[in-house]
């Protein structure tokens, strides 16, 4: 995408976001520029003009009364501008932010094991927010000023046209470099973002608490530290190469726009008075004030134009991600009217990426409605890739997967997956209060907060809610509120529990949740789940076999496959991979006193 593209695109996103910003904005700065040219010059031909010709200085004082009041006006145009534009911008940043998030969350996950898309992202979210605005500043501060020298251009020539010749060879020459700089400038901010996040990550890593307890245990500070300094390293390696390019253009730029024609317009006039004699010498004079002037707002109309090009561009980005191919699971347009039934997996594959081998690997299974299904195996064997293909968030690569006799590609996405229910081994708590945690959204009613409180209660998290000074409305960590109470990993665990309960899915999705839980407390936790979800299928990943006795069947993957499937004492009586597995836990918890999980 050329300059000119970029300025277009960054024009239309600021004009969907508010008109204002841009109609104001070019006329506060065209209205600016053109006045101050025409009074700056006229000015100076007049003073020298009432000067040689001895006119009543009462003219010129009228002149100056007029130009005074002009300034104010335009002073209160710029005050309200100014005002105008603190007001709007927050919501030129949101419009740009929500465009940005929307199609974040429609990229299909495997995008996010991508280190080009983080930096796509990072780009996209970080720079164009401000870039835009800046962008819009300087275009509009540019058209003025070349509005402004077009009028100088007109005042000069009134004296003696031919001075302007001296300038137009150095205006071409200056947009050159202007240009050649500006694609400098953006090439070192985009070769520089991989090392920039590098940095930014080794920085929330030291002020994140979650890493707290490792750094300070083990020498994985000495690695942080070395990966921050070399990417520091990098930067600066970049920054002195670019800038030494960089300023060496800018100094023959300087030379060009100002020295060059400006010597030979002073030239040019010494001829010209010598030749024709001294009648004329005071305009001459005012004349070449405003070359400087001239001068002065061509180099100040090129630098904008160039930097609204270099902020334009970075809208680039902010294009390319929008309309990035979101390589997403296939959404039809089938609602899904009634609660969620058998599920059939016909020959299902699956590959990530960039990987040279398949996740799932022609995996075939039917389960039915209300069955509680448990999902063991080895770490990599594809448990965790195999319920998020259930949910929509992976795109299958082979065969069909499909709930109640429909392939899920021909459901609408979004009205599909609102029927699921997921706790993940990396589940998030937010820094908001409790209840939104809980709902994942704002109560609405006393009802949403009943939920809340029914669903922690059958979380196990009763205990914890009647310590907490403002009940559901306690903020979770201390980020925005130093009365925030901070979780255990267990107390996490329940709150993330606790959502599934208040949402009451067709489908509840367990992946390792309960892995700050003991054992017991673990079984127990399963059971309640598995009391309270009555009537819907549970899916649970647990690498404590004992909690997959509860199970109706169990499916043992390996490589992407379905090695072993049945009820507990199926697979034990089939004394193979499952069973092998189930006796040797149940000896490491027996050896520790730990055996009513794994029986007796």
């Amino acid at each position: 995408m050329g300059v000119g593209s970029s300025m277009r695109y960054t024009i239309r996103t600021i004009w969907n976001a508010d008109k204002g910003c841009i109609l104001l904005s070019f006329y506060k700065n065209c209205t600016e520029e053109v006045y101050m040219s025409f009074f700056f010059i006229l000015m100076l031909q007049m003073i020298y003009s009432y000067i040689e010709n001895g006119k009543p200085f009462m003219g010129l004082l009228r002149f100056v009364a007029l130009f005074c009041m002009g300034h104010i006006c335009i002073h209160l145009a710029s005050a309200w501008h100014a005002y105008y534009i603190r007001k709007k911008t927050p919501r030129v940043y949101a419009y740009i932010f929500n465009k940005v998030i929307d199609k974040a969350v429609r990229i299909e996950l495997t995008k996010y094991e991508q280190p080009d898309f983080y930096d796509r992202f990072a780009r996209a979210l970080d720079e164009c927010l401000t870039k835009a605005m800046d962008g819009l500043n300087a275009l509009t501060w540019a058209t003025g000023c070349a509005l402004s020298a077009v009028a100088a251009m007109f005042l000069i020539a009134r004296v003696d046209p031919v001075i302007l010749v001296f300038s137009l060879p150095s205006i071409i020459a200056s947009f050159m470099f202007s240009s050649r700089i500006n694609t400098l400038q953006y090439e070192l901010r985009t070769q520089e973002t991989r090392d920039k996040r590098t940095a930014e990550y080794v920085k929330r890593v030291f002020y994140e608490k979650k890493y707290a307890g490792e750094i300070r245990l083990y020498d994985i500070r000495k690695v942080l530290m070395r990966e921050h300094k070399e990417s520091y390293d990098s930067r600066y390696e970049l920054y002195v190469t670019m800038y030494r390019r960089i300023h060496m253009l800018r100094q023959l730029q300087e030379l060009v726009i100002f020295v060059l024609p400006i010597l030979l317009a002073y030239i040019y006039v010494s001829v010209v008075l010598k030749t024709t004699g001294a009648a004329k010498i005071g305009l001459y004079v005012a004349t070449l004030g405003s070359i400087d002037y001239f001068a002065w707002r061509v180099k100040t109309a090129i630098r904008n134009y160039m930097e609204a090009g270099r902020n334009c561009m970075y809208m680039n980005n902010l294009q390319q991600f929008l309309e990035m191919d979101e390589e997403t699971v296939e959404s039809g347009k089938r609602k899904v009217d009634q609660p969620l039934g058998d599920i059939v997996f016909d020959h299902v594959s699956f590959r990530y990426n960039g990987s040279d081998h398949e996740t799932i690997r022609d995996l075939s299974l039917h389960i039915r409605k209300g069955e509680r299904i448990a999902l063991v195996g080895e770490n990599g064997a594809g448990k965790t890739t195999l319920v998020k293909l259930l949910m929509g968030l992976y795109p299958i690569s082979g065969g069909k997967l499909m709930v109640d006799g429909v392939d899920i590609r021909e459901y609408d996405k979004r009205d599909y997956q609102r029927h699921f229910g997921a706790v993940f081994q990396d589940l998030q708590i937010f820094s908001l209060p409790l209840s939104h945690n809980v709902l994942m959204k704002e109560p609405e009613n006393e009802e949403e907060r009943a939920l809340v409180v029914e669903a922690l209660e059958k979380a196990q998290f009763a205990d914890v809610l009647e310590k907490l000074p403002d009940g559901i409305d306690s903020m979770v960590t201390k980020e925005f509120d130093d009365k925030g109470f901070i979780c255990s990993g267990g107390q996490a665990q329940k709150i993330a529990i606790a959502r599934v309960f208040a949402k009451k899915p067709d489908i509840v999705i367990l992946d390792e949740p309960s892995s700050a839980l003991d054992p017991i407390a673990e079984f127990n936790m399963y059971n309640n789940m598995l009391e309270a979800s009555e009537g819907r299928t549970v899916f649970f990943i647990s690498h404590r076999l004992s909690s997959a006795r509860i199970a109706d069947r169990i499916y043992f993957l390996e490589h992407g496959r379905i090695v072993e499937q049945g009820s507990h004492d199926e697979l034990m009586q089939l004394d193979g991979k499952y069973a092998e597995m189930f006796r040797l836990q149940a000896r490491n918890y027996k050896d520790r006193g730990e055996v009513y999980a794994y029986g007796s």
